[in-house]
């Protein structure tokens, strides 16, 4: 397959590599989903409307206003549908006000005025749809007013913890440099920048690449957009003006909460393979997870490669929960996914043996995009701690130091140092 690339020299169109297309794949397939978002969330009002009509009149009598629950569901799904119209008109290059990204680039073949419209939900599996929706509850979460509650018992506690580390930076060269994987919208981002400290954000998903690209570099004003995250469920809620309530975003124009040029800069791309690489050991002053480290396949090599890039005396800030995203992915993928999901307390013994050192621990209650006005909310008794690099590891000691007291164990003496 030939691609759009030329060569430097001849100008000749240049075939795409293997991870080339299988990239531009699968922000084709996000973008179809985006695209997908009105239709499949117009059936589920339509699915409302068919069960209504099947009431008999004396129980409709009793709930007279659900048609103009219907009609005002309606009209936010299509409000919905115009911020993601205008998240993807962001990164078309023909309408976008300055280069793109080639990763975040729409597919010409995916570009149009017909977003939403094209039928193309056969293409759209529901896990995907159900992303969509979690991106707007996102939005709320990282950028309204309406999500600065949840964010002051996560981020604020995070930032506090920052700023306790490195109280006085100002005759160092530079800032604090610290790295954020998982990233998301990235605002807890953008409040570190804001701080003064190098802020390097690292996020894999598409979903959250374009939406949080969308939110750092084309909001101009406060409240500039209008987003419903709640009406997707009847469920749990108060009142229909609770599900249906509209959400100003953003609360703040993220360009303008950076202190300086520099600062801040997102990297696209799985965190183990980027920050593997031997160029990244040891850069950070500070590696802050929020709600990450159980998004890991295998969450030890989350900890050795954190453990890898902090520079010594670095500081490893972590808060969240262990829901391990993987765990039950043979229910849902053809594929088979490996998921290794150890307890609190074995995450703890690895880190340490990795050369991190507890200096603080807690335990805290943390909402995770919880509807602060809904009968049912998510909130985690989640982990809180912040660990100091005090050593490098070396895996291959670590191996015969185990084997040895597994021999040890057995009543076998220990194998003979290597000369």
């Amino acid at each position: 397959m030939k691609g759009a690339d030329s060569d430097e020299e001849g100008g000749s169109p240049r075939e795409q590599t293997q991870e080339e297309l299988e990239e531009q794949a699968a922000l084709a397939r996000i973008i179809l989903t985006f695209r997908d978002y009105q239709q499949s969330a117009e059936w589920e009002v339509a699915r409302w409307q068919s069960n209504y009509a099947q009431l008999p009149p004396h129980h409709k009598a009793l709930i007279p206003h659900q048609p103009a629950k219907l009609a005002a569901a309606r009209a936010a799904v299509n409000t919905n549908m115009f911020f993601i119209k205008s998240l993807l008109q962001a990164f078309d290059p023909d309408c976008a006000s300055g280069p793109l990204p080639p990763h975040l680039m729409v597919p010409p073949a995916l570009r149009g005025p017909d977003d939403g419209e094209d039928g193309c939900s056969a293409r759209v599996n529901a896990n995907d749809i159900d992303k969509v929706r979690y991106v707007l509850k996102n939005v709320v979460r990282d950028w309204s007013a309406e999500g600065a509650a949840e964010r002051l018992l996560s981020y604020g506690r995070i930032l506090a913890e920052l700023q306790e580390g490195f109280k006085d930076w100002s005759n160092a060269h530079r800032p604090p440099r610290v790295l954020v994987p998982g990233a998301g919208l990235a605002r807890l981002c953008v409040e570190i920048a804001a701080l003064g400290y190098e802020a390097q954000g690292n996020e894999y998903s598409y979903f959250m690449l374009l939406a949080s690209s969308f939110m750092m570099n084309h909001m101009e004003e406060r409240h500039q957009y209008t987003v419903h995250p709640w009406l997707h469920s009847n469920c749990n809620h108060l009142s229909d003006a609770d599900q249906l309530r509209a959400v100003a975003v953003p609360d703040v124009v993220p360009s303008e909460m950076v202190q300086g040029p520099g600062l801040l800069s997102m990297c696209a791309g799985d965190f183990v393979e980027v920050y593997s690489s031997p160029d990244m050991r040891g850069l950070f002053d500070a590696v802050v997870t929020c709600f990450f480290i159980d998004t890991a396949h295998n969450v030890l090599r989350y900890l050795e490669v954190i453990s890898a890039c902090l520079a010594p005396g670095g500081r490893w800030i972590n808060l969240g929960p262990l829901l391990y995203h993987w765990a039950d992915a043979h229910t849902y993928l053809s594929t088979t996914e490996q998921s290794i999901e150890l307890s609190l307390d074995d995450i703890k013994a690895a880190a340490a043996a990795m050369g991190l050192w507890m200096v603080k621990e807690e335990a805290v209650d943390a909402p995770y995009m919880a509807d602060y006005k809904s009968m049912f909310k998510t909130v985690y008794q989640a982990a809180f701690w912040t660990m100091v690099k005090e050593r490098e590891w070396d895996p291959e000691a670590a191996v015969a130091q185990a084997e040895a007291a597994r021999q040890q164990a057995q009543g076998h003496p220990p194998p003979p140092p290597p000369r």
